[in-house]
């Protein structure tokens, strides 16, 4: 038997993964030869129009049932998946970004020394509740040190900036220009930064990129998606652009011996109805990060239906007793509702990937194609079993009770 606790894992999903192992009467998992017409009469339904289907099973890799799923199709936001496994081949999860505000040689002068930080944050109260680098902070800190140093508030300032954000350092000219600053922005590379500098005012740090990857994959955050696949083609050699995504996910995917014929990639987010992949690619790279510890994070980054993030609401009214039991990626463009990730059936933990991207492009379609994947999906996925007492009334060890991967 097999029940993935990640250490990544939330605690809502944590609560009712244990709650399913306890609960008595668990039903019977079903066998592989129940869930094909299952899945075969969603497959075929109006409501999905024809979409790319696939269900494996991780363990053996065996293809359970598959439809369309080599045809290339707009995946939505599926692809940040593919953005949180390129970028784990170059950074570790435990990386924080840094930002420093130094002075420069010149009065009046300010140095930002980036390491494109993608989660700077406008808000100052929310930067602060969620441990995000403040951008108001940055320009307060770095004025009271500019102002004390000139003896009286600075008129005038050039700021020299190197990996940085367009949007961040507009928010940052738009601060000191509201303070009747006249500010001009000069960009550096970072050997220049430091080589222009002449004292630290202060460091600003992200939390670990684990913790982004999280939010990204849970909320479905379209600017971490992009910003964190261009980071993953600038640590492949292909530039911090998109133009270097699609190389970039075209290497993790070889790397891994999936056949990445046809993917197009011209975001990171998803965004982009050029976007191209299949059910099959997305099933593959799944399955072979399924149990490798470099990408082990990823899964328990994916949000829980009817627990958190965009599946929060799935399955809550549509079909309540899959709650908690399905860990999956949605994806949501006009015309398509797309999804992949991880169905716990009982003894079996499936990976099940589908993208319905011919659907009528109004919200009553994609309404209805949501609900028919909730309801394919409550009709197999099943609670882990109980285990019985054994006859001497000596219950087996823990050990015995269950597998964990970590």
């Amino acid at each position: 038997m097999k029940l993935r606790l990640k250490s990544f894992v939330s605690v809502g999903a944590i609560i009712i993964t244990l709650t399913a192992v306890t609960t008595s009467g668990a039903p019977a998992t079903l066998k592989s030869s129940a869930i094909t017409p299952i899945l075969k009469s969603a497959a075929v339904s109006k409501t999905l129009a024809h979409p790319g289907m696939i269900l494996l099973d991780p363990v053996t890799g065996e293809t359970i049932f598959k439809y369309s799923a080599d045809s290339l199709r707009m995946p939505a936001s599926l692809l940040k998946i593919f953005s949180a496994v390129a970028l784990l081949d170059y950074v570790d999860p435990e990386f924080r970004f840094t930002t420093e505000i130094l002075t420069g040689a010149e009065p009046n002068t300010l140095i930002i020394a980036g390491s494109l930080d993608p989660w700077m944050e406008r808000n100052g109260v929310l930067a602060i509740k969620m441990g995000r680098a403040s951008l108001p902070k940055l320009v307060k800190t770095a004025l009271k040190k500019l102002d004390a140093d000139n003896g009286a508030p600075i008129k005038t300032l050039r700021v020299e900036y190197s990996q940085m954000h367009i949007a961040d350092l507009s928010f940052i000219k738009a601060q000191f220009s509201a303070r009747d600053i006249k500010v001009s922005m000069v960009k550096v590379t970072p050997e220049e930064a430091l080589l222009y500098s002449k004292e630290s005012i202060a460091k600003f740090q992200s939390p670990a990129l684990q913790k982004i990857m999280d939010w990204m994959l849970i909320w479905s955050d379209n600017t971490l998606g992009n910003r964190m696949a261009m980071y993953a083609s600038m640590k492949a050699g292909n530039g911090y652009s998109e133009s270097g995504i699609e190389k970039t996910f075209v290497k993790t995917l070889t790397n891994l011996e999936i056949d990445a014929t046809g993917l197009i990639a011209v975001d990171g987010s998803g965004l982009s109805r050029a976007n191209r992949v299949s059910a099959e690619m997305l099933s593959q790279l799944l399955l072979k990060t399924y149990n490798n510890d470099k990408y082990r994070t990823i899964y328990g980054g994916l949000p829980v239906g009817g627990v958190n993030g965009t599946m929060r609401n799935r399955f809550v009214t549509s079909a309540p007793k899959a709650i908690g039991l399905v860990r999956t990626k949605t994806g949501s463009l006009t015309g398509v509702v797309s999804m992949a990730g991880y169905v716990q059936g009982g003894d079996h933990e499936y990976i099940f990937v589908a993208i319905a991207d011919q659907i009528a492009k109004n919200p009553t379609a994609a309404r209805a194609a949501r609900v028919a994947f909730d309801k394919v999906l409550a009709k197999f996925a099943k609670p882990v079993p109980t285990i019985s007492p054994s006859p001497s009334g000596v219950l087996p060890s823990p050990d015995a009770t269950q597998s964990t991967n970590s």
